[in-house]
């Protein structure tokens, strides 16, 4: 070993650093696949982000700093509940003792406050209000029903010398079309604030031609006490809502948000005429 010069020594070191890595590697893997599936499920749930910054530095080149950063499923749907909270109403009527009643959730779907909601939570004979995540409330203004899709748009009608004007927050909406069986949803529900459900989806419905889909079951069961909750995935964009749609609604089923998305033009220009 006396004889060895720098150079050999850290060629070796490399070569005993290269094979410990791969021993290594080869036990974990093995540990893994044999440990219970409560422990690997967890593990799975755990995702890398990597980070990258530019820093400067006076008098040098830019340099290039990589962080990684460990996400878990918790942090996940945090950031998913909060990328849409502002974009989560709830639809209020006049009930006979003249209190006002939670009749349904909805989605703002337009940047002059329209609405979406399950058409169940909707009666003609009634007039609503729309209450938004700080506390504002609005009367509904024209509605329009789509009665092949169990969808009502409603619109919000704002005072005209209100200032500053309110700001609406259309929902972020995802392609339904890319949903995989197993993958993970987290149902918003609630009367008066909102109420988290997380679960993962067990069957797709799709249409004739095999790739859209026309309805999503998952293991959570809905309340039918208020209709129109919205589904997100961990990503934050809303992937369904709760609706009736045909012969498939179901206590675990969602109208896909790709359904909504092509029902939503045609509604709009129904409300601007």
């Amino acid at each position: 070993m006396e004889d060895l010069t720098k150079h050999q020594l850290i060629l070796i070191t490399l070569l005993i650093t290269f094979v410990t890595s791969i021993a290594t590697g080869i036990i974990t893997f093995t540990l893994l696949s044999e440990a219970p599936v409560e422990v690997t499920q967890t593990i799975n749930r755990v995702v890398e982000r990597t980070i990258q910054q530019v820093v400067p530095a006076e008098g040098q080149p830019a340099k290039v700093i990589t962080t990684t950063v460990v996400v878990s499923e918790e942090d996940q749907v945090l950031e998913s509940i909060s990328k849409n909270e502002k974009s989560i109403v709830r639809i209020g009527t006049i009930v006979v003792d003249g209190s006002q009643m939670v009749s349904g959730l909805g989605l703002v779907v337009s940047a002059d406050g329209t609405i979406v909601s399950d058409l169940r939570s909707y009666n003609a004979a009634s007039s609503y209000s729309v209450l938004f995540y700080d506390g504002k409330t609005y009367p509904s203004g024209r509605v329009h029903v789509d009665n092949e899709k169990g969808l009502v748009f409603m619109q919000t009608n704002l005072p005209q010398n209100e200032s500053p004007k309110y700001t609406f927050y259309p929902a972020v909406l995802g392609d339904s079309d890319g949903l995989k069986i197993g993958q993970t949803l987290i149902a918003i529900s609630g009367k008066d604030s909102n109420a988290a459900s997380i679960g993962r989806i067990f069957q797709l419905n799709f249409g004739d031609d095999k790739k859209t889909v026309q309805n999503i079951l998952s293991d959570i069961k809905i309340s039918k006490t208020h209709f129109g909750s919205p589904a997100l995935n961990l990503s934050g964009e809303v992937m369904g809502l709760e609706a009736a749609f045909g012969e498939l609604d179901t206590e675990y089923s969602y109208i896909p948000i790709n359904v909504i998305k092509a029902a939503t033009p045609k509604a709009l220009e129904a409300l601007a005429n």
